[in-house]
């Protein structure tokens, strides 16, 4: 509730603030070209991002011209790191960079500090109107290198996947909604033995997952013992679940469930296509996702209702999320010490940020295809996809989504529009009903040192391989008093106290 109230808050502050608009005078009198690299999705049909609407008015407005630098999303790492090793660099990037390429090359870097207030008042009036922006995007040595892009939040993202159930079915089995985890199992049988898919066949699944679907897990069900992920944090104490009891528990009746045919173990190896393909051969009960209307028609869907999970274990059981989450890319924009007028360039990229108008434009292109403002309200549309072009399409080849040289602040967040956008309503009205279950507390956002993140790096990439392995061995083959002994001690091996002390010491501010 207190995230809610902050949330409204910042709404009611950013509302006061009034925008420094643009104007019709371009920056600069001189002929100047800045190289820029940016993010371009494979979904990305145009040929150059010139050709976007936004980089044309960018500049017609400022005089200013872009040589773009267009970095595929999946190899931009490694083309980065490149930059970064050689000192190579393009005047700024725009969503290009990780934290770890920041915080260890500072160096490289304009920080932004003292050019702030006279080069980018968009940007300072925006920032100042919401708590705890600027601590987002100032480093550890108290300069800010980089300037957010992308959107602040966004409601539908504050839940990760939403579990849902197949109520057709239980109306067909003469069940109601199980509301404890007896009759949980009680439901998995009915439905193993059962054919509420009316097709003569022992082929229904009880509970779907797919470890390569990124809302699927195996480990969101871990929800009805009150964890979703290999941590959890309680009254700012920052638990290790692979530790304890419930975590335990919740391996043991996993593995029960895969004995007798309830759970689909294919999950662990399965790929998105594979496990989606089951589902719309109508073969599947339960599963996480984001929302059914993205694998069914409109009729099917509305077999599927969200499922509120059943405490099982010594917790409150939860869903994968957190209210209010800031989803900006804290390392949008930046500036290379190698550009020769980064005063201009700072300027350029404020001047984008002036209006909600020129943010959207930017993400998603002209208003009145994929979104459109009522008074000071942006509404998502989704057209009709042609044989050329999927709605993904359009997002990316019009605009560039998050990527961009733009952050939407809370009030600028585009509404759902359940007459033009209705799946993005239906996901909306999901998480609203989801919500309770979403953990009341949740990582702080801001930066660490450099050494800090490799410290984490080296720990958790060991530790993650090794816990997924157990996770999967476990379910599969059972585990014995022996066997949980051994991984206690494995888990230590792998360094999982000191990766959560990490974590504890992160969230107390000792770095």
């Amino acid at each position: 509730m207190k995230k809610l109230i902050s949330l409204l808050a910042c709404i009611v502050l950013l509302t006061m603030v009034c925008p420094v608009m643009g104007t019709a005078d371009p920056l600069t009198t001189e002929p100047v070209t800045f190289e820029i690299a940016i993010g371009r999705q494979v979904l990305d049909l145009s040929d150059n991002f010139n050709e976007k609407l936004a980089a044309q008015n960018a500049e017609a407005d400022t005089g200013i011209h872009i040589e773009w630098i267009e970095l595929i999303t999946d190899s931009s790492t490694e083309r980065v790191n490149l930059m970064l090793a050689s000192g190579d660099m393009p005047d700024a990037f725009i969503a290009t960079l990780n934290e770890s390429q920041v915080s260890k090359n500072l160096t490289q870097f304009v920080p932004l500090n003292d050019m702030i207030e006279q080069y980018a008042p968009n940007i300072k009036a925006q920032y100042d109107a919401v708590e705890g922006m600027w601590d987002k995007v100032t480093m550890t040595d108290g300069n800010i290198y980089t300037l957010a892009t992308g959107a602040y939040t966004n409601p539908e993202n504050w839940a990760g996947g939403i579990p849902v159930i197949n109520t057709a079915w239980l109306d067909k089995l003469g069940l109601e909604v199980p509301t404890t985890m007896d009759e949980f199992y009680d439901v998995l049988v009915a439905v193993r033995d059962g054919d509420p898919n009316g097709n003569g066949q022992k082929d229904e699944i009880g509970l779907e997952f797919c470890e390569n679907d990124w809302c699927t897990h195996i480990l969101e069900y871990g929800g009805f013992w009150g964890f979703t992920n290999y941590y959890k944090i309680e009254d700012g104490k920052f638990i290790a679940t692979p530790l304890t009891d419930d975590f335990r528990a919740f391996l043991e009746y996993f593995h029960m469930l895969a004995e007798e045919g309830l759970l689909d173990v294919e999950g662990f190896s399965q790929t998105n296509q594979q496990w989606q393909t089951k589902a719309k051969d109508d073969r599947c009960f339960m599963f996480y996702t984001w929302t059914a209307n993205g694998l069914f028609d409109e009729e099917k869907a509305n077999e599927y209702e969200v499922f509120a999970p059943i405490k099982a274990g010594s917790s409150d059981p939860v869903v994968s999320g957190e209210v209010n989450a800031f989803s900006g890319n804290r390392f949008g924009f930046a500036i290379s010490k190698t550009c020769e007028q980064p005063e201009l360039l700072l300027q350029w990229f404020d001047r984008q940020n002036v209006d909600t108008k020129t943010k959207m434009i930017w993400r998603f292109g002209e208003e009145g295809l994929l979104w459109e403002m009522d008074g000071d309200t942006v509404y998502m549309n989704y057209p009709e996809a042609t044989e050329e072009m999927s709605v993904e399409n359009m997002k990316y080849t019009y605009g560039n989504t998050d990527m961009i040289p733009a952050l939407l602040m809370p009030n600028e967040i585009p509404q759902p529009n359940a007459e033009k956008s209705p799946t993005s309503a239906i996901r909306t009205e999901m998480v609203n009903e989801i919500t309770p279950y979403i953990p009341a507390e949740a990582l702080p956002v801001r930066s660490v040192p450099a050494e800090k993140i490799s410290e984490r790096e080296l720990i958790y990439t060991d530790l993650k391989a090794y816990l997924d392995g157990f996770v999967a061995t476990s379910i599969m083959n059972g585990l014995t008093d022996a066997d949980w002994e051994a991984h206690l001690a494995n888990a230590e091996a792998y360094g999982i106290s000191q990766w959560a002390q990490w974590y504890q010491d992160y969230i107390d501010g000792n770095f």
